[in-house]
């Protein structure tokens, strides 16, 4: 690092070298009031990065964060986090950073140049000093999400979109009565599916009903249940679709939530069930179920693509478009068994 940009920083902020370096590298022994100090005079200065002495090496690095609680369905991720490291370009690695690493240790890896930005995966920044660290950092988030506290979520556009393929798909198929399966999640795109659902039968007049499975009170969410838990709570409404004359049509917004629907279904005998339609496309789960339910593919290879170039555009100093904007992909319908 040089020497002289650390002692110019120094003299701006009215500090000493070592507490502009301890900055850099994120230590927690400077003081709120200093280290507020030192971030003024780098922003004020336009800053982005204090560079180190030259290695003569070109290469670059985005790191890609998933916060402790990330979505429900590791498929999805991984399929991401695929796409991003072969969509990487010549000279630019991408950094799998820990779930648990502190905010402070992000902002000063991107001080130091060693993190050009983030790509964020996950339903949440729930920490005050992480959302307040993005502000600082070329960000783009690659789902919906929530920032913190009682924020209004940001839900990518595809995901109400495929809650009215899905509506079109049943009515198409020439379904009356209809079904839609709702429960609590720290994935604010699993509600926008299915209000984009609820949309749709209601501009054509039609109405649905929501099945609310009952999780254990001390489980408030999806991702906090156990797959026996999820399975219990499934069971509770299997009742409703045994006197179905074969007229209904059921959305399950989530892969994961279909596989264990399935399972228990088979368990209880396997009787008739409405026409089916999931979400999220991920056939891990949806594999050996018979038969195979349709489903909608939410295009998360072509969303990561996207993602990456909005947040090269960020780093490269270009005005950011919405935040969602790096997302709009629309959903595909993929056809399941004939049934």
């Amino acid at each position: 690092m040089s020497i002289h940009t650390v002692k110019e920083i120094a003299k701006q902020a009215d500090v000493s070298p070592a507490t502009v370096s301890r900055v850099l590298n994120g230590s927690k022994s400077v003081s709120a009031e200093k280290r507020e100090r030192v971030l003024k005079v780098l922003k004020e200065w336009d800053l982005k990065s204090v560079p180190r002495q030259s290695t003569g090496s070109k290469t670059r690095s985005i790191g890609a964060l998933l916060p402790p609680r990330p979505e429900s369905d590791s498929g999805a991720i991984l399929r991401k986090l695929a796409t991003l490291a072969g969509e990487m370009r010549p000279n630019w690695n991408l950094v799998l950073l820990p779930a648990g690493i502190l905010p402070m240790e992000l902002e000063a890896r991107h001080l130091r140049g060693e993190l050009a930005g983030l790509l964020l995966i996950g339903p949440a920044a729930e920490s005050t000093e992480l959302l307040d660290t993005l502000k600082r950092i070329p960000h783009v988030w690659l789902n919906s999400h929530r920032s913190g506290g009682g924020n209004t979520p940001t839900v990518l556009m595809g995901n109400e979109f495929a809650g009215r393929i899905a509506a079109r798909y049943l009515l198409d198929a020439g379904c009356s009565r209809f079904w839609v399966l709702s429960i609590p999640s720290r994935n604010p795109g699993l509600p926008g599916r299915v209000s984009g659902f609820r949309f749709e039968l209601f501009s054509v007049d039609k109405t649905c009903e929501t099945l609310e499975p009952a999780l254990p009170p001390e489980r408030a969410e999806l991702e906090s249940c156990t797959e026996e838990e999820l399975e219990r709570a499934l069971d509770g409404i299997l009742p409703t679709f045994e006197s179905d004359d074969g007229s209904g049509g059921l959305f399950i917004p989530e892969e994961r939530l279909t596989a264990l629907f399935y399972r228990v279904h088979a368990r209880r005998g396997g009787g008739k069930l409405p026409r089916l339609i999931s979400c999220n496309y991920t056939p891990e789960y949806l594999a050996g179920l018979w038969p195979r339910p349709t489903t909608i593919d939410l295009g998360a290879h072509m969303l990561a693509e996207l993602a990456l170039k909005e947040l090269l555009r960020r780093i490269s100093g270009e005005a950011p478009r919405a935040d969602h904007i790096a997302a709009i992909v629309t959903p595909q319908l993929v056809p399941g068994d004939p049934v």
